[in-house]
């Protein structure tokens, strides 16, 4: 703020000497002198709107100041892998108000993202690579058709794809995708030393990542039936 007062005073002393000089120096100099003219005006456009119209940038250190921004930050730490739409549906708060404050949170290095199947999820900067992995887990099981086959997995381990398709009545190429994005975020492991075709075996990551998201849906019944009460 101080540094912004200094220049305006600044600006305002340079008025005169930018009229003097259009007074001795030839016309060939008026071009640069105009665009002088013009910077000192700017500076204290910019100088008035920041002093008297409480310009304020944000910064890790105050980014957590505001109420809104901390009710999302807080969210995200309990519902790692969130997208936009279920933050704002949640927090009944629009999407574009959320988006700009998640933005500045991850500008502020509080919190990134990652787009898994085609929607962006969030999670905590704080944790490292675990909680990202979490994050990115949680995020894939709010698909029913991969919680189910997670599910078929914990019960029924060392299962192929074929088995898994049958006995949940889907699609191979279904199945198939789906256990290729849970291999990839370390939630299963495939094994084919003693079977022509793969078998699949849950990790504990995809096991965690059930129970929490299982017990995250049971919460939402929870929030249904009050709202509904």
């Amino acid at each position: 703020m101080k540094s912004l007062v200094l220049m305006l005073g600044i600006s305002i002393m340079l008025l005169p000497s930018v009229s003097a000089m259009s007074i001795e120096f030839t016309p060939s100099l008026g071009l640069g002198i105009g665009i002088a003219a013009i910077i000192v005006v700017a500076a204290i456009i910019v100088t008035f709107f920041a002093l008297w119209g409480g310009i304020k940038y944000v910064t890790p250190e105050n980014v957590l100041d505001k109420e809104i921004r901390r009710t999302i930050y807080s969210y995200i730490d309990e519902y790692p892998g969130s997208h936009l739409r279920e933050i704002a549906r949640d927090l009944d708060l629009k999407p574009s108000n959320v988006e700009w404050h998640l933005r500045k949170l991850e500008q502020c290095n509080l919190i990134r993202s990652r787009k898994i199947g085609g929607k962006k999820v969030y999670y905590l900067v704080e944790g490292g690579i675990q909680a990202r992995k979490r994050a990115i887990a949680e995020s894939i099981l709010r698909n029913k058709n991969a919680r189910r086959i997670m599910e078929y997995l914990r019960n029924n381990p060392g299962k192929h794809l074929l088995e898994i398709a049958k006995a949940l009545n889907l699609n191979h190429h279904t199945v198939k995708w789906h256990l290729k994005k849970m291999i990839m975020a370390e939630m299963v492991e495939g094994d084919r030393s003693n079977s022509a075709y793969p078998v699949y075996f849950p990790t504990e990551l995809g096991i965690e990542a059930l129970e929490k998201s299982v017990s995250n849906k049971f919460q939402e019944q929870i929030k249904k039936v009050g709202k509904g009460s």
